[in-house]
């Protein structure tokens, strides 16, 4: 059997080392610990660095005085000032400013820092209360200045889309206008221009209306540069909502404002039905050029609602409507009414 003596410095020498150890360990570990919160605090001083450098790094710069100045010319002042412009549009009193600066925010001599926003108030010319002449005029230098000048929710005058015309005259004339100069701008209008195409007889393809109901053809009537005479048929085995069920075939382009006959097929009529779909019809005079024409219903509260707007030459003019029984359907040309019929 081993010696109790020797057993007992075996004992004592292994609490030792255990004792060792564990101091090791402990030193140790808070070396770790240590270490671990320096990195954080190194490395939170150099993210505060970072974001007040970049708070606070960029150039002050003097704001320009650019009231009164052309737009281009104020553009180019803040643009070498490392500044950008926000513009705004206004109406002005004085003639012949339009363009030009009317107020800025900041004001000059601000101390502001780089790349920040200016607010450019810049003037739309004096409010135009009634229509100029354009006749004569290039349609590309007038529409330039007529979309500047109209620009915003709140104009009066919406700008639609040419309407093109062989004539004698240079491509781009502005041959006439609707409507016609002098007429007062107080309340919201559309303003149409016939241009001369040249010499050249404008041409387009015959749009597919087959398939469509009534009012998906209602929707498109004003995309389209050709003129339909309808025909209605009475089909029970048509839709509720009416198809264009035929329309006249061709094989190529044809000339705008050429006439192309289709037919539409509605249910046979009844006492009980509460809607009435049909083809409202009436006569025009032939006009020297397309003119606007729009073709309203009225319900018997009054409440008016526009089925359709396009250009039409004059003569023989038709249109599908799908309307509540006791509607009235009103027809304008030229924005003055031309025709009512109550739908029964």
């Amino acid at each position: 059997m081993m010696d109790k003596n020797k057993f007992k410095d075996i004992l004592q020498k292994a609490r030792v080392q255990f004792n060792g150890r564990l101091d090791d360990l402990r030193n140790g570990g808070k070396t770790v610990v240590i270490t671990v919160l320096l990195a954080f605090v190194i490395m939170t001083a150099s993210c505060l660095a970072v974001f007040f450098m970049t708070v606070q790094g960029a150039e002050k710069v003097l704001v320009p005085d650019v009231t009164g100045k052309s737009l281009t010319d104020a553009l180019l002042e803040l643009q070498a000032k490392e500044l950008y412009p926000k513009i705004l549009l206004k109406y002005s009193e004085i003639p012949g400013d339009k363009g030009t600066i009317l107020e800025q925010n900041p004001v000059s001599g601000a101390i502001v820092k780089a790349y920040r926003r200016v607010n450019l108030t810049v003037s739309r010319g004096i409010p135009i209360d009634y229509i100029e002449d354009y006749s004569g005029k290039n349609v590309d230098e007038v529409l330039n200045t007529l979309e500047f000048l109209f620009s915003g929710n709140d104009s009066l005058v919406k700008l639609s889309p040419p309407v093109y015309q062989k004539s004698e005259f240079p491509a781009g004339t502005i041959l006439a206008q609707y409507p016609e100069a002098g007429a007062p701008v107080s309340e919201k209008i559309n303003l149409q221009f016939v241009v001369s195409s040249g010499t050249e007889i404008p041409k387009t393809e015959v749009p597919n209306i087959e398939g469509l109901s009534i009012k998906q053809l209602l929707s498109k009537l004003g995309e389209y540069k050709v003129i339909f005479d309808f025909e209605v048929e009475e089909d029970s085995k048509s839709p509720a909502e009416g198809i264009i069920s035929d329309e006249e075939k061709f094989s190529g382009q044809v000339e705008v404002f050429s006439r192309v006959k289709a037919t539409l097929k509605v249910q046979p009529a009844t006492e009980k039905a509460k809607t009435a779909q049909g083809i409202f019809s009436a006569e025009l005079p032939e006009y020297p050029y397309p003119v606007p024409v729009k073709l309203d219903s009225q319900d018997q509260n009054g409440k008016l609602v526009t089925l359709a707007e396009f250009c039409h030459p004059g003569k023989h003019f038709t249109v599908p409507y799908d309307v509540k029984k006791n509607t009235t359907l009103i027809l304008y040309v030229l924005d003055e009414e031309y025709a009512k019929v109550v739908v029964e």
